[in-house]
């Protein structure tokens, strides 16, 4: 189409259609339109609903709920408690909660000093009490007795495990109680020595009183003492070793005493302590009534001594036959002179070899095995200024062998040395100085294999046949002896063993009557062993020796003629001693056919002839 283009424009008339607009309805104003006449009814019925089903949901929860705050424990225990005296303790406990306590126990938690009824310390109880109901309580009586000093307070702990009905978790309420115990049936007082020097006799007076209204029987004072204590004498005298008094009636308000002297020992600054018991026996059952500790401790010592034993390790462990170097050292600690000092080392007949005692100074009496020291040896003996010190020396074999009999094992190379002046300076308030020092090593046991050969058996009871002297080409058997040796301490875990040489055969003869060991024999290597777990203290010296008996077989060559052929190499035996825990090991050369052990053997007749 070209050029303009003509439109026409027509209006559209819409048909009108009337509208009627219908006026907003007025609102009744939100929650009022609830409580309207129309709607009051629905609206109290929902209310119900809701009031009904919020008390249901609070009375589920409530039953179903837990809370620990609501369970409770307490411990009653009576106002006046006596040491040693039966009580009776009470755990209460309460479930507060409207569910169950399940797996429920009890834990006492006792302090030091309680005992059971039966004499038995004990520091723990449990009690276990299964399911606690809701809104229930109980409780559970626990008769102990509690020892300790007049005045002196312990803690009491009890605990509550359980696990709630509808939790997985497990809970634990727990009560502390603060006993005092207010009296003490049977009163003890320990007066004595509250410092001294290593190596000072002290003295202690034990005193102890019946404080009840009626007569105590069987009763029994044991005293503990530290590890460094060496009891010399008591009065009365102790019924049982060096500890134990046996009182029998103590009346009322009876008061009864012991004297006790000995020897403390230990560093500066060591707290000993002396522990006193008393008791009675209740069918073969100790019941503690009371106990007392005293401390003595261990103050600087005006003399200063050290015993160096010189070039050995920290173990200590020596051999027989070894020479052992000591060194004496002696020094004045204080500021005032010192003088008439005697030094004394003593020694062990058992173990030392006094003939070999190497002694540059002082004077050796070997019948007390003591060697003594004094001014006219030492002159720093005669006066040993402030500060001064000194030394002396010498040197000493150990025995080889060992003298040892039946009752002897484990034997140690003891030096006791010791220094002390009698004239005393008066600040120190004591009759004598004296101070000890030790040198203890131990001994290693003397271990030993012997290997012999025999062709003429005595009471083996092998029978060895075979020309003598051997000849080539024909087969002699011969007999080889293991034996072993022990001395001084048991050696555990033993092995020997051995090759056979080329040209030697195994017979598959032997006698082993040494129990809990076995024997082997490995045809393709031809190695022997021997393994005993334990070889004892005093084989082959004081009792029967451990010895295995086994039979080989000799068939010369003729390249052998005129020599004496190996029958065993050189044998081996090792082992742990069981007293120094060292590793022990010896050996014994071949042995060939010229047989040095059988007697009835002449010189030549072990050469192999044609």
């Amino acid at each position: 189409m070209n050029g303009t283009q003509d439109f026409q424009v027509r209006e559209i008339k819409q048909e009108q259609v009337p509208v009627s607009v219908t006026p907003p309805e007025k609102k009744g104003g939100g929650l009022i339109s609830l409580f309207n006449k129309k709607n009051l009814p629905k609206t109290l019925i929902v209310i119900l609903i809701l009031v009904i089903f919020i008390a249901v949901g609070a009375i589920f929860w409530g039953r179903h709920s837990f809370s620990k705050a609501k369970v409770e424990i307490d411990i009653e225990v009576p106002e006046e408690i006596a040491s040693g005296e039966e009580i009776s303790l009470l755990i209460k406990y309460k479930n507060n909660n409207r569910v169950d306590l399940r797996d429920a126990y009890l834990i006492i938690d006792y302090p030091i000093g309680t005992f059971s009824l039966e004499g038995k310390e004990i520091f723990q109880e449990e009690e276990k009490l299964g399911i606690i109901l809701h809104k229930s309580e109980g409780e559970k009586e626990f008769r102990i007795r509690f020892i300790g000093e007049e005045g002196s307070a312990k803690n009491l702990v009890a605990k509550l495990n359980y696990q709630p009905q509808n939790i997985n978790s497990r809970f634990e309420n727990s009560a502390l109680f603060r006993i005092e115990i207010n009296s003490v049936l049977i009163g003890i007082d320990i007066k004595g020595s509250e410092e001294t020097t290593s190596g000072q006799e002290v003295s202690y007076l034990i005193e102890y009183e019946n404080k009840t209204d009626d007569d105590i029987s069987d009763l029994k004072m044991e005293l503990s003492y530290s590890d460094d204590f060496e009891f010399k004498t008591a009065e009365p005298n102790p019924i049982e070793e060096d500890n134990i008094w046996q009182i029998g009636l103590l009346k009322s308000g009876q008061k009864k005493t012991i004297n006790l002297k000995g020897i403390l020992r230990g560093e500066e600054r060591e707290n000993k302590i002396l522990k006193a018991t008393i008791g009675r026996t209740e069918n073969n059952n100790f019941l503690q009534y009371s106990q007392k500790e005293f401390i003595t401790q261990i103050s600087p010592s005006p003399l200063l001594l050290r015993l160096e034993l010189q070039g050995i390790g920290d173990e200590c462990n020596v051999d027989p036959g070894e020479r052992l170097n000591y060194k004496i050292e002696f020094k004045n600690n204080t500021d005032i002179a010192l003088v008439e000092l005697v030094l004394k080392a003593h020694l062990n007949n058992k173990v030392f070899d006094f003939q070999t005692l190497d002694l540059d100074e002082g004077f050796f009496d070997s019948r007390q095995g003591i060697i003594t020291w004094s001014g006219a040896d030492v002159s720093a003996l005669s006066l040993l200024e402030p500060n001064q010190s000194d030394e002396v020396g010498f040197s000493v074999k150990i025995r080889d062998p060992l003298m040892f009999s039946y009752n002897d094992k484990n034997l140690q190379a003891r030096i006791l040395a010791e220094i002390e002046t009698l004239a005393v300076p008066a600040k120190f308030s004591v009759s004598e100085l004296r101070v000890e020092k030790e040198s203890l090593c131990r001994v290693n046991s003397q271990f030993s294999l012997g290997t012999n050969a025999y062709y003429y058996e005595g009471e083996s009871g092998f029978a060895n046949t075979g020309p003598i002297p051997p000849k080539v080409d024909q087969l002699t058997t011969y007999t080889i002896h293991w034996q072993i040796f022990n001395s001084s301490n048991d050696v555990e875990n033993v092995r020997i063993w051995s090759v056979l040489p080329q040209g030697i055969d195994w017979s598959d003869n032997y006698s082993n009557k040494v129990s809990d060991s076995q024997f082997y024999y490995n045809e393709r290597t031809k190695e022997l062993i021997w393994q005993i777990n334990k070889v004892p203290a005093g084989t082959g010296i004081i009792f029967p020796t451990y010895e295995l008996v086994f039979q080989i077989g000799l068939r010369p060559s003729v390249n052998q003629i005129g020599q004496t052929p190996t029958l065993i190499n050189e044998s081996s035996i090792e082992g742990k001693d069981s007293f120094t825990k060292v590793i022990l090991k010896d050996f014994s050369p071949i042995v060939d056919t010229s047989l040095p052990h059988d007697p009835k053997i002449s010189v030549g007749q072990g050469k192999v002839v044609e």
